[in-house]
């Protein structure tokens, strides 16, 4: 593994430096005790003068992290913030994923590089201080470096991937361009059962190696885990697969639940169920617990009411390969492309719908809405998105998530005032 985790005294320690920082200096002591709450239900990671949280924290010390920090302050305002948000930078992709949140896209003319360098900077002027470039298969562009390379330190930067293609000099010039983190797609310790399931033959033993070349240059590696059904109902299946990731030196994990979006819009029977969702926050604490283990972001936990709850269209953005501006990845709705008008006039949009952040995911709040409309043409049109919006609520005023509440979330007198 790269780098050290810490435990004890050690991450006493690494959380008091980050006390030190000059926007932790701006917190009041409520505020320090729900980043608290946060910090001990996640696992610290040194590698070199930096300190990793995870994969939706950028690095400590930085002047993303200071950013990111005041981003969060914002949204605590009632001021709606995309302090993280993701790109597709293609359509295209060699795998064909059981749980691809992006295979239905209609249109797959990606941006360019120029159109990237313009849209990154409009979501760093409006706060975002975590940008991931996603797909598709990013790798398959060969301008991915020159995309990473504009984010520079206004926002720490992370690639999802499949490894396809990688080579040790590719890694090199990555991690030249400045990648913060490289996420590896990797779901089984069993091959077979991977590349099953990532629609191709092979896909195992190219995710291991591309791990295995971002730890040679010293970089702190996460996989994107997607466990379906079947694997998380076996506990000795599941933890057979965390300890397979130890035995990779794996830094992080995430652990996405499917999602009823894209391949799964229509296949509800694919969510996970309470009990799923209960060995999902076990797995949480156990990795969190355990040295040598990778840390982990749990969508289940940390997007649940009892920490951050879903921050779609509220703290995230995201933007497809074609310039559409979604609430988030997994939401196939638009309320405008960045082709047509800037990404700040459609997120000032967002913000007045988008007032506060929800308890439950909002593309499983929409999937059977949509659905229903018996279209095959994603995202939804501006009209038809504003009718699935108006339909289903992404947040109850007066109800946050537990995060929000500790930190004393401010809600707009007029909006408690129409409940």
């Amino acid at each position: 593994m790269v780098g050290e985790q810490l435990y004890g005294f050690k991450k006493v320690g690494a959380m008091l430096e980050m006390l030190k920082s000059p926007i932790m200096k701006t917190l009041s002591p409520r505020q320090l005790m729900a980043m608290n709450y946060v910090a001990n239900n996640s696992k610290l990671t040194r590698v070199g003068d930096r300190v990793y949280m995870n994969t939706f924290t950028p690095y400590f010390p930085s002047l993303a992290y200071e950013r990111y920090v005041g981003g969060i302050l914002q949204t605590v305002q009632g001021k709606p913030t995309p302090v993280m948000m993701n790109f597709a930078v293609t359509a295209n992709c060699i795998c064909n994923c059981w749980h691809c949140s992006f295979s239905d896209r209609t249109k797959k003319n990606q941006l360019s590089v120029a159109e990237l360098k313009d849209a990154i900077g409009q979501v760093q002027d409006l706060g975002t201080s975590m940008i991931g470039f996603t797909g598709g298969e990013p790798l398959l562009r060969d301008d991915i470096e020159d995309i990473i390379s504009l984010v520079g330190d206004r926002s720490m930067s992370l690639m999802f991937s499949t490894g396809w293609s990688l080579t040790r000099e590719r890694v090199r010039s990555l991690k030249s361009a400045g990648l913060g983190i490289p996420v590896v797609s990797l779901d089984h310790y069993d091959s077979a059962k991977h590349d099953k399931r990532r629609g191709k033959e092979g896909m195992h033993a190219i995710a291991i190696k591309a791990i295995e070349m971002y730890q040679a240059e010293g970089m702190y590696v996460a996989v994107s885990f997607v466990p379906d059904h079947e694997l998380i109902s076996n506990p000795e299946e599941l933890y057979k697969t965390l300890d397979f990731f130890k035995s990779l030196g794996v830094n992080d994990m995430r652990l996405t639940s499917p999602i009823l979006s894209g391949q799964l819009t229509e296949h509800p029977e694919e969510k996970l169920s309470k009990e799923d969702v209960k060995r999902v926050q076990q797995v949480q604490k156990f990795l969190v617990k355990h040295k040598g283990y990778p840390a982990c972001f749990a969508y289940d936990v940390f997007e649940s009411e009892k920490f951050y709850g879903c921050g779609a269209g509220f703290h995230f953005i995201f933007v497809d390969s074609s310039g559409n501006c979604c609430p988030c990845d997994f939401c196939s709705v638009s309320l405008g492309n960045m082709r047509e008008r800037p990404i700040s006039e459609i997120w000032q949009e967002y913000t007045k719908i988008f007032r506060a952040p929800g308890c439950h995911c909002y593309a499983n709040v929409i999937s059977e809405p949509i659905a229903n409309l018996h279209t095959t043409v994603r995202p939804l049109s501006i009209d038809q998105s504003r009718q699935i919006i108006s339909q289903c609520p992404s947040f109850t005023p007066g109800k946050v998530p537990v995060f929000y509440r500790k930190m004393g979330f401010k809600w707009d007198a007029d909006l408690l005032r129409h409940d």
